[in-house]
């Protein structure tokens, strides 16, 4: 199969998993794709390389996946305290941008990863169970990992 064939094949996937997800389960991928542009910044910011459409996409992730879902009326302290972290996540990107410093990014990665995990376990996702539901059928993990990171690319 072809690289391009793949991207076609994932994003077919990822588009059905979208349409037919729950909601609770949107908030569980916006977290898992945030976390995997983080990742992906911090390591093209370790090899010199450029990593601002990585971190751009984080941005965007938590401005319109995640702030722009919070219900303040009836989140109440939960939602404003989810809004301050996501303020500070913002913040510290664009610090860790102006600096190139991963180790900034690692930071925001440490914070949210158990943000991320609660909303996995709230949704009833294991990691294992999330994982699968994620993957092409046929594709081994790392191939899914590649095809990811080829097609956020």
């Amino acid at each position: 199969m072809t690289m391009r064939s793949h991207r076609a094949y994932a994003a077919t996937q990822r588009e059905t998993g979208v349409s037919s997800a729950r909601p609770i389960d949107l908030v569980v991928m916006v977290y898992e794709r945030l976390l995997d542009h983080l990742r992906s910044a911090q390591h093209q910011m370790a090899e010199g390389a450029d990593s601002s459409e990585s971190l751009t996409k984080a941005v965007d992730l938590i401005t319109t996946g995640l702030e722009a879902c919070l219900n303040k009326a009836q989140g109440g302290e939960i939602a404003e305290n989810l809004a301050i972290i996501y303020d500070w996540a913002n913040r510290e990107i664009m610090l860790a941008r102006l600096r190139r410093d991963p180790q900034m990014l690692k930071g925001v990665i440490n914070a949210l990863q158990p943000l991320a995990e609660a909303w996995r376990e709230h949704a009833g996702l294991t990691n294992d169970l999330f994982v699968a539901a994620n993957q092409p059928m046929g594709m081994a993990g790392s191939e899914v990992r590649s095809v990811g990171s080829a097609m956020a690319a």
